[in-house]
């Protein structure tokens, strides 16, 4: 009926807008609803944590993107992320593929030709570095950012671990404000020197029950590229890897300034390897370029990667001299 009236066929685009509502609308229900949010987490800060916390406007958010703009998961994936940016008080930029670049301008985002994935990665940092800003670099199909805070688990067995994680205090954030407080911790560590982090992320995992075992800051641990925030280094990533690019950057970070900043307690809920578009479209069935990079991996970094117990074509790392990690990597 709608076609009808309107005299021509409906497509995709024309429900963007009540998307975009839907999205903002249910993301500053869950921030107001939760029992913690961006305020209460920053309460948890220290003093002098808080002293290095930044404006929103300090941050340059990158979402690296592609072929997503005219699939319908496509659109909800991007709807949520733009949405929930926007609502906290920084627009992201769209660094997306150049056959894309005109559908995600249709959506009325600030898209910019980014090229392959790892080119497009160091656009974002460049841009970053150019606008003397906090480079803050997110996945196009990221849903959920949360917090947890409580007392660790008694044991390292899942159902005190588990236990521990359900009587926490569960904090529903912002992007925005996941991103602050982690930059906060950051420079608050780095303070009176030159050595320290300058990459922080998030629990690789969707649960981060396990991390109530082992410190809630993990310095030697993988930062997984989904979201993540580079403040102000050199660091770039290897422009001749097509996946696993993440593990590459957090061993330059660590090589380079000494350690990284994982909050082991910081989790986001994305879709990683299932939706489509993107880094997707490189795996194979046979799992060959993920081989190829691994290989780039351990050539790159002895000692450091490790096949995984339990998935074929992944692996775990571990930092030569670090400590042993319980978290399923």
């Amino acid at each position: 009926m709608v076609e009808k009236i309107e005299g021509r066929k409906l497509d995709l685009h024309d429900g963007w807008a009540g998307q975009l509502r839907v999205a903002r609308t249910l993301a500053t229900q869950n921030w107001e609803s939760a029992a913690g949010s961006d305020a209460a987490l920053f309460a948890l800060l220290s003093p002098k944590e808080r002293r290095f916390l930044p404006k929103a406007s300090d941050l340059h958010v990158g979402v690296v993107s592609a072929r997503r703009a005219q699939k319908p998961e496509g659109l909800r994936d991007i709807a949520v992320v733009q949405s929930q940016f926007v609502a906290a008080g920084v627009e992201p930029l769209w660094y997306v593929d150049a056959e894309s670049v005109q559908d995600y301008r249709a959506l009325g985002l600030k898209a910019v030709v980014g090229g392959k994935l790892t080119a497009a990665r160091n656009m974002v940092l460049d841009d970053a570095e150019r606008r003397r800003k906090i480079c803050v670099q997110v996945s196009d199909d990221v849903a959920r950012w949360e917090y947890r805070h409580g007392p660790a688990a008694t044991s390292r067995d899942d159902a005190a671990q588990n236990a521990a994680h359900a009587a926490a205090t569960r904090f529903v954030l912002s992007p925005v404000g996941a991103a602050r407080c982690m930059v906060a911790k950051m420079r608050a560590m780095r303070s009176g020197s030159e050595k320290g982090p300058r990459l922080a992320g998030v629990f690789p995992l969707g649960s981060c029950s396990r991390a109530f075992s082992c410190d809630p800051h993990g310095m030697k641990h993988f930062i997984l590229g989904d979201f993540f925030v580079a403040d102000r280094s050199p660091v770039r990533f290897d422009v001749s890897m097509t996946l696993k690019e993440d593990y590459d950057f957090t061993c330059a970070h660590m090589q380079r300034h000494g350690a990284v900043l994982r909050l082991n307690r910081m989790t986001i809920s994305a879709k990683h390897q299932t939706n489509s578009g993107g880094a997707v479209a490189v795996r194979d069935k046979k799992g060959r370029e993920e081989d190829r990079n691994i290989d780039i991996l351990r050539r790159k970094w002895p000692r450091t990667f490790h096949a995984h117990p339990t998935r074929k074509h992944e692996v775990v790392l571990r930092w030569p001299g670090a400590e042993a990690q319980q978290d399923a990597e």
